[in-house]
């Protein structure tokens, strides 16, 4: 089974920008298949906006008080890794312009060797929007048109314009290319909109805190529209977040039991979030990828 880790490298504290390069070394010295990292630009005191996932909701993620930048973050662990694959987990491709987005990213991946992983999402903080004054409505149109416009950008084509209701350049070079010939676009969510974005613009799926019907439906009805857009589902990677229940061996267990069942009805990999602390970090990674991996 491919195991992904997706850790909270936060720029406070303990977990410095030497610790997150150790832990992304150790990572892929124990055998895990890739790391992937999240995105907030800022974080609030408090929040209007409902987040979308798990119980604890926004002010969970207000405790976090800052991630590194992941672009950045990713052509670090690129430099001390071989193997490992890297992605992000998710970029809030609407918030950024796309002509700076699509060279970054590109840069990674050719300083990855082709490595990289682009797990895009629309994101759900109001507020974010706001501080960056990126309009939070239409998120998801304007989403669309960046995917398209970065699709172009990275492609073999020497001149590139573009135009559309969010972006228009006229003919112009942009350098690096991807390494990858097609990068992955991993398309973040569980709406019907990530349904369509997956089939025009992506190339797999990454969910998170989905029950296994939860996985099963939305696979279902993908598969409906790939088929009926002329693409098949082999073309796809399918990814759902896994965030452990506790940190004791036997919420370990429970995590295999769910990776077990989430990639017998089609899932292919697995990120996890195994909530280890920093004193036996080492230690205790590697015996959960002994009960979860191995």
């Amino acid at each position: 089974m491919k195991l992904g880790i997706s850790e909270l490298f936060p720029a406070a504290g303990p977990r410095d920008g030497r610790w997150s390069l150790d832990a992304a070394a150790l990572i892929e010295e124990i055998g895990y298949n890739s790391v992937w990292l999240p995105e907030h630009v800022v974080f609030f005191p408090s929040y209007r906006s409902q987040y979308p996932y798990e119980s604890g909701g926004a002010q969970e993620v207000h405790k976090t008080l800052g991630v590194y930048d992941p672009l950045v973050l990713a052509g670090s662990i690129a430099a001390v890794t071989t193997t490992l694959r890297i992605g992000t987990y998710v970029l809030v491709v609407p918030q950024r312009n796309p002509i700076v987005t699509a060279r970054q990213v590109a840069s990674v991946d050719r300083l990855s060797g082709g490595r990289f992983q682009l797990g895009a999402g629309v994101g759900w903080s109001e507020e974010e929007y706001t501080a960056l004054d990126v309009p939070f409505e239409r998120r998801g149109a304007r989403m669309d048109d960046y995917l398209a416009a970065m699709r172009a950008l990275w492609s073999e084509e020497e001149e590139t314009s573009f135009s559309s209701e969010f972006v228009e350049f006229e003919p112009l070079y942009c350098y690096p290319k991807p390494a990858q010939k097609r990068l992955p676009v991993i398309v973040g969510g569980n709406s019907r909109a990530t349904l369509e974005r997956i089939v025009s613009y992506g190339d797999g799926w990454a969910g998170y805190s989905r029950t296994h019907e939860d996985i099963k439906v939305f696979i279902d009805k993908l598969s409906v529209l790939m088929d009926a857009a002329g693409r098949d589902m082999s073309e796809l990677s399918l990814k759902v977040g896994r965030r452990s229940k506790g940190k004791t061996e036997k919420d370990w267990e429970d995590d295999r039991a769910y990776i077990e069942e989430a990639m017998r009805i089609g899932i292919d990999e697995v990120v996890v979030s195994p909530r280890i602390g920093d004193e036996n970090y080492e230690k205790d990674m590697r015996r959960y990828f002994e009960i979860v991996g191995g």
